[in-house]
This record gives C-alpha cells, structure tokens and sequence, in this order.
C-alpha cells in the first residue's frame, strides 16, 4: 500500500479481481527474510553464499566468514595502525632513553651535594649494568668512590671482607687499577674529569 492511496479501493480491486490482485506472496516474503536473517562476511567483495559462522575480528570488531577471519585476509584497516603503533613504542622508548641519559648527564647523581668546585665526573661501566655518570668529590680517595659508585649502580660492595674479591675502579683508557687511599685530584691526568672508568675486580 502506496503512502496516498486508499485502503477501501485497494480491498474493491482485490475483491473485484477474484481475490488475485493485491494479495501477499508469502513465499517471496519468506525468502526475503531468510536473505535478510543470513549472515553477511564484512569483506564487501566476498563471494562466499552457502550458510557459515562469522567471527568477529579483535582490531576492528566487524564479523567475517571462515575465509576472511583473519586480519590479513580481510585487509583489515587496524592492522596497519597496530603495527605503527608498536613503532612508535620502540621509537618512544629510544627516546626516553636517550632523555635519562642526557638528564644523567646534565645532572649526575651526587652533584647537588657537592660543591661545584670539587665536583669531579666519572663516566663508570660494569658488568650488566647501564653506564652512569656520577658525580664524585675531587678530595675523596678511590677506596670512598668505589664505595659511593656501588651505591650508585646497585652493586654489591664486599672490600671490607678479607676474604671477598676486591672492587676497583679501572681506567678504561689505560687499563690502570686505581690505588684505594689517593684522592681523586692526585690521580690527574691518568684519570681526568670525564673519563670512563670500569667497576670490578677486573675489567670486562
């Protein structure tokens, strides 16, 4: 029934026609719903007609046939975004690397309790551990580096044990075991503000 025609004249043409004209194809009607209630693959370009299972697609959330479930096979729009997004993660993680790093750097450990007259930096390795640079006093001896550089870098520190393998800092430059009793300042120029230096008991 049109939106401006009459029920009454559509009822008399019905009537009038023996009861053939206007009437409801109850088949036709039947398949239509069947079509309409038949699950659809989200891939507009799936050819797939017999009757299937969809599943739902965790990236986007839309529901494919057995053929097209996976995100490759469907070309699905996320996966592209996914894999950029984890990109940017490890790119994100360079950088806030990097930043510690610089912050390391611009404002080693132990500087604000120095004086900046006496303050002597130290870039220190070890075994396992991240480089630091660390901010030591000029006039404290190797022996109270090592201790401060242990402290620093979360190692264990044993040179007060007889028994134990002692921690030195070595030079990385010239490969020189550090005397625990002379202070830092007498050791220049074989260790100088800024040198790298090894913490161990023997260098790596």
């Amino acid at each position: 029934l049109d939106l401006n025609e009459a029920p009454d004249r559509k009822m008399d043409e019905h009537i009038t026609s023996g009861c053939v004209r206007h009437t409801l194809d109850l088949e036709k009607t039947k398949k239509e719903k069947q079509k309409a209630k038949a699950p659809k693959c989200g891939l507009p370009s799936c050819k797939n007609k017999e009757g299937f299972e969809l599943v739902r697609c965790k990236l986007c959330h839309r529901s494919f046939c057995l053929t097209h479930r996976h995100a490759e096979d469907h070309r699905c729009p996320r996966l592209g975004f996914e894999k950029k997004r984890r990109e940017v993660s490890a790119k994100e993680k360079v950088r806030l690397a990097h930043q510690r790093r610089l912050k390391e750097v611009t404002n080693p450990k132990g500087a604000d309790k120095i004086p900046k007259e006496r303050q002597f930096y130290l870039e220190v390795e070890a075994k396992q551990k991240e480089q630091k640079t660390i901010c030591f006093d000029k006039n404290w001896t190797i022996g109270k580096c090592i201790d401060v550089a242990c402290e620093t870098m979360g190692m264990e520190n044993r040179n007060n044990d007889p028994q134990a393998a002692k921690t030195h800092l070595i030079g990385k430059k010239n490969k020189a075991i550090f005397p625990f009793d002379i202070p830092l300042y007498l050791l220049v120029p074989a260790l100088s503000p800024g040198d790298t230096v090894f913490l161990g008991s023997t260098f790596a």
